[in-house]
């Protein structure tokens, strides 16, 4: 269960279970991205995958929901329970740095703030997973940018958001964007993306459409 306190490493979570998934043998990572204020879009795809996830990662703008979420779980403890034991966040070009929390620890102050990064990385099954939101990386002339931040961070696998179009790369880093839960772009219904990873083997990316009757896989574009 996550402790919904911030690491000094800005993801969220204990210490203990960001170092635990670091390790795993399998993980988990639920990939969402650019809910702009669709709380309960967020909210509807942590019930139907937040408890069988090892880790959150929310691509940027909607950390007004993300900051929802971890206030209303200090006292709601259906929401506590689905929140996966890690999350990491990343600031979108509609989010602010800095966003109000409850303070899990006391009620003074009541509030407290949580740092939204630029980029992070997070680390699962000895493998380096860049994260960002993409706005700052020309992303409408491709993913370049994107690939040269996540090899100076040494990762072989980056995550984006902004352009509201799921899509997957192959090649030396892969790509991967899961789509926007609320706003989608170019046909495509809402959407978020699940990453499996295998330690000393490798990782697949599955897709689902958000449906409130039960999400389904899809195939969006993939490039090479």
């Amino acid at each position: 269960m996550n402790t919904l306190l911030q690491d000094e490493s800005l993801l969220i979570g204990s210490r203990e279970e960001i170092q635990k998934l670091a390790t795993k043998d399998s993980a988990r990572i639920l990939v969402v991205s650019d809910s702009h204020g669709a709380y309960s879009n967020l909210l509807l795809i942590l019930r139907q995958f937040g408890v069988a996830s090892d880790a959150l990662v929310f691509c940027g703008d909607g950390i007004c929901d993300i900051s929802k979420l971890i206030s209303n779980a200090v006292d709601e403890a259906e929401i506590k329970a689905i929140i996966p034991p890690v999350i990491g966040i990343v600031e979108g070009n509609n989010d602010a740095d800095l966003y109000p929390v409850r303070n899990v620890l006391s009620d003074e102050p009541y509030y407290v703030q949580l740092k939204v990064p630029i980029f992070n990385v997070l680390e699962a099954c000895g493998q380096r997973i860049f994260f960002t939101h993409g706005h700052r990386n020309s992303l409408y002339l491709g993913t370049g940018e994107i690939i040269s931040a996540a090899k100076k961070s040494n990762c072989k696998i980056a995550l984006y958001g902004h352009t509201h179009i799921a899509v997957e790369k192959l090649g030396e880093v892969f790509t991967i964007n899961p789509g926007s839960c609320f706003r989608p772009r170019g046909g495509q219904k809402p959407s978020f993306a699940m990453l499996n990873l295998t330690k000393n083997i490798g990782f697949e990316c599955v897709f689902y459409e958000l449906s409130s009757l039960g999400s389904k896989p899809f195939f969006p574009a993939r490039t090479f």
